[in-house]
């Protein structure tokens, strides 16, 4: 058995349980006699020593001039072990009311450049749920056009579903009538009513928004947030049909 191994996983660096091991063998000895057997430098044994003997593990007692150091009862290393289980027992609930708080507050990072607006389209790609989106599709294609055709066959491999409101021009067009194969269901709404200059899809516990012509965009991090703006798309969802209809009448049979 390796009982330095097993000193060691219970919280005992490598040298420690090295000289602890040492001293249960020697039973008493001088410093210089325990770092031989621990095979360890003196002046390390000596800063171990005073180490092991605040935790309780190790004693001393003092003959003439020189200290002679023994191990204490293992059952002491136990009690030792288990006053930090104690320790962390009484703790736990103000840690997980910490937690708690942490998991409540909106996490949110920033993304500046063309490389970063394609780290916010990879996590989109992370999504467990539908993806939602607004967007004025040109304005993304267009300012990721050498990504986007990667980012779209990646989404399909995920099988990844993307519900869209989108901006009617001949590129979104396009996206609609390649829907069934892309894995959208989109419907298109007037530009020049409803100008969309920010990207946002919205999915998990997250919001990601993209202003492509700043090149720069943000993910905020929270279900509340999230689940409150998923409410807020199925209600334009679903007025986006029937803008669709009255402006392109056709368009969803086409």
């Amino acid at each position: 058995m390796d009982l330095a191994k097993i000193l060691q996983n219970t919280g005992l660096a490598e040298k420690e349980a090295k000289i602890y091991l040492a001293l249960l063998e020697l039973h008493e000895s001088l410093p210089s006699s325990i770092a031989r057997r621990a095979r360890v430098k003196r002046p390390t044994t000596y800063v171990i020593l005073e180490q092991l003997q605040r935790r309780g593990l190790v004693s001393y007692i003092k003959k003439g001039k020189l200290l002679y150091f023994q191990a204490l009862d293992p059952h002491a290393f136990l009690e030792d072990q288990n006053n930090k289980y104690r320790a962390l027992e009484r703790a736990l609930p103000e840690l997980i009311s910490l937690h708690a708080k942490l998991s409540a507050t909106p996490q949110m990072s920033i993304f500046e450049g063309e490389e970063g607006l394609i780290k916010i389209m990879e996590d989109t790609l992370t999504a467990k749920t539908e993806l939602l989106c607004w967007a004025d599709v040109s304005l993304a294609v267009n300012s990721l056009r050498n990504y986007y055709p990667t980012y779209i066959a990646k989404k399909v491999k995920r099988k990844i579903w993307l519900r869209g409101v989108f901006c009617y021009d001949p590129m979104a067009v396009r996206f609609k009538k390649r829907g069934k194969e892309e894995l959208r269901e989109i419907y298109l709404i007037p530009k020049e009513k409803f100008p969309f200059k920010n990207e946002i899809n919205i999915y998990d516990d997250k919001i990601a928004i993209i202003s492509h012509e700043d090149q720069i965009g943000v993910i905020i991090q929270n279900q509340n947030i999230a689940d409150t703006q998923r409410s807020i798309f199925e209600l334009g969802f679903e007025y986006a049909k029937i803008l669709e209809e009255k402006f392109h009448p056709g368009l969803s049979t086409s």
